[in-house]
């Protein structure tokens, strides 16, 4: 599936229970924060199925589980919970 929608791409996310990965997607603007969209064309990767580019971008965020610490020390989480948390609890909630 090549360019697969915002919402097609949110709820595969929502999959992986993270919350902060939908955070981060949720203010991916390819400037200060780079989502699925990025991680997808530095890999190649914008004919694979969803849950595949969604999978490289979960690699890409994690290590062990929990956020990588040079991404997780970019974020102002409460920031992007205020911003994306209401919209984050509608795709994690599903």
């Amino acid at each position: 599936m090549s360019n697969p929608t915002d919402d097609a791409l949110l709820t595969e996310l929502a999959t992986h229970q993270n919350r902060k990965l939908m955070l981060w997607q949720l203010a991916a603007d390819g400037r200060t924060f780079c989502g699925i969209q990025f991680i997808v064309q530095e890999r190649d990767l914008q004919a694979a199925p969803v849950d595949e580019q969604v999978q490289a971008f979960a690699d890409d965020m994690l290590l062990d589980g929990e956020i990588r610490p040079e991404y997780d020390s970019m974020a102002d989480w409460d920031a992007l919970e205020a911003n994306h948390g209401d919209t984050a609890d509608q795709y994690l909630s599903t």
